[in-house]
């Protein structure tokens, strides 16, 4: 895999909107256990983050901002997230969904962005405060499929996202600290 990948004006947007999108489900009100699963009822709610992201490895960081709005289905026992981001390149909009599974360290969900990269479906674990998603994305220009994982450090207060490809040594492209 091709770790040098650069991105075309506007698709750092469209990578980070389905990155973004996937952060915004992880508070940590209360910190996740190994006995005490991801309390996705307690995530629901608005969420500000802000911080940058670069348009391939080792390139200039932009600074991106995010509003995101998580409510919880009990029947569904899922997540649901909508919201923007906003970066130099413009603002996209974020639609998902997370779901846990009872007595498991395993998360689930699907990530939609209408403007950039389209619908992915994620696969996540927990060890401790950290939660770990892995998804691909396949670039519309190119048709080329990428895999990336993103890392959320909980916290009482809020969350951090570190997203990167998921292969190299030098593999960051963004993070970007949450707060209610």
């Amino acid at each position: 895999m091709d770790n040098s990948r650069t991105y075309a004006p506007g698709q750092l947007g469209r990578l980070f909107a389905a990155v973004t999108a996937s952060a915004a489900f992880m508070s940590a009100i209360p910190i996740a256990t190994a006995a005490n699963p991801v309390p996705l009822a307690q995530m629901a709610g608005q969420w500000k983050g802000s911080g940058w992201a670069s348009r391939a490895t080792g390139a200039a960081r932009e600074s991106v901002r995010c509003r995101l709005k998580a409510k919880y289905s009990a029947k569904t026992r899922k997540l649901s997230l909508s919201g923007k981001c906003a970066s130099t390149n413009g603002t996209f909009t974020l639609l998902g969904h997370i779901a846990d599974y009872s007595n498991s360290n395993k998360l689930t969900g699907r990530w939609v962005n209408p403007r950039g990269i389209g619908s992915m479906n994620i696969a996540g674990s927990r060890k401790g405060n950290r939660l770990t998603f892995l998804f691909d994305a396949k670039d519309k220009q190119t048709n080329r499929k990428t895999a990336y994982r993103t890392i959320w450090d909980l916290r009482n207060n809020g969350f951090s996202l570190n997203t990167g490809l998921s292969a190299g040594p030098s593999n960051a492209l963004g993070q970007i600290d949450f707060k209610r």
